[in-house]
């Protein structure tokens, strides 16, 4: 079957191209701009790319099936021409996934607002080192797996990334109702994505709907120290299993010790404490681990290898791309004010004798807009010196950089353009010592790279 990427340069849509070309699939796209990591993999794979969009090519091509990205919007001319000649089918993402590669197999979802690319990762590297062989579609590059999609055994599980973001402009469901998980993880709810979603409530509705997927032989596994989330669950039809640091939880993280070298906790519940060590920083980490564990738990059993000693984790998720004496280069996806706020504070507890550089590139929609105008304001606290990068995206509401650099009062924040942190940053390497956090959920034109490149020269 030939299979056509609309929108291939995705972080998910890639992922599923390298799958299903695995699986013995012809697979080929089209975007308009492909960056690192996506650009090496989908390379990496030979997989063919056409640059921007072209309505005669994909009829001269006339694929099979066409799948079209959730970023695809009406006015491109291949969606144009699909929707004219009606020669070929087409398909949003998630349905391609729920029907191509899910099947009737168990799918474990996680979902929630952050988090969800590093719990799945996690959990699927626990499944794997218990000899389970599972599938797994992750929304990144994970470091100890070849890429983010794998088929696995068809008497497996199949572990996914639930996106509450909708699935394509003509299905305007969030992607997670496509799965029907038999076991559901939820990290947190918070607002974010306000150009498809009203409210926090019209967000809740939405995982609401998810919780209503999951059969009586299911499991949801949430975190039980949020209130939003608190407020869904538990559910009469299927059991609830909360995970968190408060009383009332079934699983209680404690005894937390953060260090520059590991993080070490305990996971007390059903009876046992057991203790965890892992290699990932900041309070955030422990209860996405914490949240894998029990997972695992829950479909294996409780002897499980919780050995997490040899897990590298994802890119762009806090990872160093440089590290000597006196200057550590790190990228991180945050773009959200509560993942920055957690990041940023990870970093410090990390390398605690370092100053701090945080550069921050506001580019999903929602960071772009101005609904996060005063939630920016005091996420970047930690930070001895603060960058904001132009906005991504125009929009008629859209963030006010200088304004939010004006109102940062803890610490020097400064608005700058791309050329200008190009120049700038590498002027500033001396012999303090001195972390650079690049924050950006796109690949912020590289900026980090050109100052490890610096530090090389």
């Amino acid at each position: 079957m030939q299979i056509y990427f609309l929108g291939i340069g995705g972080t998910a849509m890639g992922n599923l191209a390298v799958l299903l070309q695995l699986q013995g699939h012809r697979v080929c796209g089209s975007d308009q701009k492909l960056y690192p990591p996506m650009s090496d993999l989908l390379a990496q794979n030979r997989i063919a790319i056409y640059a921007g969009y072209s309505a005669q090519r994909l009829e001269k091509l006339s694929p099979d099936l066409v799948v079209v990205g959730n970023a695809i919007a009406r006015g491109n001319e291949e969606v144009e021409w699909l929707l004219d000649h009606k020669k070929i089918p087409y398909c949003s993402l998630p349905e391609l996934i729920r029907q191509k590669v899910i099947g009737d197999r168990d799918a474990i979802v996680v979902a929630g607002t952050h988090g969800k690319t590093t719990t799945t990762t996690l959990l699927t590297y626990l499944l794997s080192i218990n000899h389970c062989d599972p599938g797994y579609f992750i929304g990144g590059i994970p470091l100890n797996f070849p890429s983010g999609g794998y088929y696995g055994k068809t008497n497996s599980p199949f572990i996914i990334e639930g996106d509450e973001y909708d699935s394509a402009f003509f299905d305007k469901r969030s992607k997670f109702i496509h799965y029907s998980p038999k076991i559901l993880l939820i990290n947190n709810i918070e607002l974010d994505h306000l150009d498809i979603f009203r409210d926090l409530r019209d967000i809740q509705r939405t995982f609401s709907n998810a919780i209503k997927l999951v059969p009586s032989s299911g499991r949801i596994i949430a975190n039980g120290d949020s209130e939003t989330i608190r407020e869904l669950l538990p559910v009469p039809w299927t059991k609830t299993i909360f995970v968190g640091k408060n009383d009332g939880n079934d699983f209680i993280i404690e005894d937390e010790m953060l260090s520059p070298q590991d993080t070490t906790f305990s996971l007390v519940g059903n009876g046992t404490k057991i203790p965890i060590r892992s290699p990932l920083f900041g309070e955030h980490n422990v209860r996405n681990a914490a949240m894998a564990i029990v997972a695992a738990q829950q479909y294996l059993g409780p002897d499980l290898n919780i050995d997490l000693s040899r897990f590298k984790g994802i890119k762009k998720r806090q990872e160093v791309i440089f590290h000597s004496k006196n200057t550590i280069i790190i990228e991180d996806f945050a773009h959200h004010p509560t993942a920055i706020q957690e990041t940023i504070r990870a970093v410090r507890q990390a390398f605690p004798e370092y100053k701090l550089i945080t550069a921050f590139e506001p580019r999903s929609n929602t960071a772009c807009s101005d609904c996060f105008q005063e939630g920016f304001v005091g996420a970047f606290t930690g930070s001895h010196e603060v960058y904001i990068a132009e906005v991504y995206k125009n929009r008629a509401q859209r963030l006010d950089t200088h304004k939010l650099a004006r109102d940062i009062r803890y610490c020097p924040a400064y608005p700058i353009d791309i050329d200008g942190i190009k120049a700038t940053f590498p002027r500033k390497i001396d012999r303090e010592r001195q972390v650079f956090l690049f924050l950006s959920n796109g690949d912020f034109s590289n900026v980090a790279q050109h100052l490890k490149d610096n530090v090389n020269s």
